[in-house]
């Protein structure tokens, strides 16, 4: 059993707490004033007429995915205990890329391109990381920096063609299973009738905005389980879009189901919320069971070579 002094209990007592984010005063302040910048960008995104994407339904993915970023950011940046003493280089580098990114904000915030607007916040934030830490700091942040593009809006000449293609065959799938169920079922483009009822695949049940989400969701789960294999990390990522297929054809067949038996009334309401809960509930076991899959093929795979 060991003892320690009063001057060392006293000196443990009253040992100077880590700070909140490990950052000199004077440039988180220089931080906080930059970024201010973007205050008016995300006023635009929630309350400014046709501006106002995050409120809309496609969209709305974008306040989560910022709240998650910026998350991410503040954890990894308080784990990271190496001194913050950037390069030279660094720092000259960490101004070019401001520039680059307050040029790029400022041309499209007078253009009107808002997709362009909300990315440029991410150059701004590489900048001030590597102000701060220069590099290292940086590929410490390099998930919750590249996380940040999830909440980027994507024009629509980008999404349209991909979420009418998903939406089709989310369609044609969800109504080639109930047909094959016994339910009386058919379907003019996305609209699929089910007995007396009509019900549209919209973006929001089977969109490019989904697959945005649930591809942004197998990233993070990737992220925090934290596999060695690289192959394995790139397999589950690429799978993530047959998963987000498959859960988008587990909510239209929710959606439908409750329709046909309960009533219109009921597959609008409540419960057509609650669908959304189970799309990313679907995502996420589909996920966890093709990283175990994985998983176990590589054990085998493992094995075998050990045996031979």
């Amino acid at each position: 059993m060991t003892t320690m002094s009063n001057e060392a209990l006293g000196l443990a007592a009253h040992a100077p707490a880590k700070p909140w984010l490990p950052i000199s005063g004077d440039i988180l302040a220089y931080a906080i004033g930059m970024l201010g910048m973007f205050s008016f960008t995300v006023y635009d995104l929630l309350y400014n007429g046709d501006n106002a994407l995050w409120s809309k339904g496609e969209f709305s993915h974008g306040p989560i995915m910022l709240t998650v970023a910026m998350f991410l950011l503040v954890t990894r940046w308080r784990e990271y205990d190496q001194p913050l003493a950037p390069h030279r280089r660094d720092i000259w580098l960490s101004w070019a890329i401001l520039a680059f990114g307050v040029l790029i904000h400022s041309v499209s915030r007078a253009l009107t391109i808002v997709h362009l607007e909300v990315a440029s916040f991410i150059p701004v934030i590489i900048s001030m990381v590597l102000r701060v830490g220069g590099t290292p700091l940086l590929n410490k942040l390099k998930f919750p920096v590249f996380f940040f593009v999830f909440m980027v809006p994507l024009p629509g000449f980008i999404t349209d063609p991909i979420s009418q293609f998903i939406k089709m065959r989310v369609t044609e799938v969800v109504t080639e299973l109930l047909w094959q169920a016994g339910y009386p079922i058919t379907h003019t483009g996305v609209v699929i009738a089910i007995g007396p009822y009509q019900l549209l695949v919209a973006d929001a049940c089977a969109g490019m905005r989904t697959l945005f989400m649930l591809e942004a969701m197998g990233i993070f789960y990737i992220n925090v389980v934290k596999h060695s294999s690289l192959l394995r990390n790139v397999a589950l990522a690429t799978l993530i879009v047959p998963i987000s297929f498959t859960a988008n054809v587990t909510r239209v067949i929710f959606l439908a189901l409750l329709t046909y038996h309960f009533g219109d009334e009921v597959g609008q309401g409540f419960l057509h919320g609650f669908a959304g809960i189970v799309l990313f509930v679907a995502g996420l076991l589909f996920t966890i069971m093709i990283d175990a899959l994985l998983r176990s093929i590589a054990a085998i795979i493992d094995k075998r070579r050990h045996a031979a």
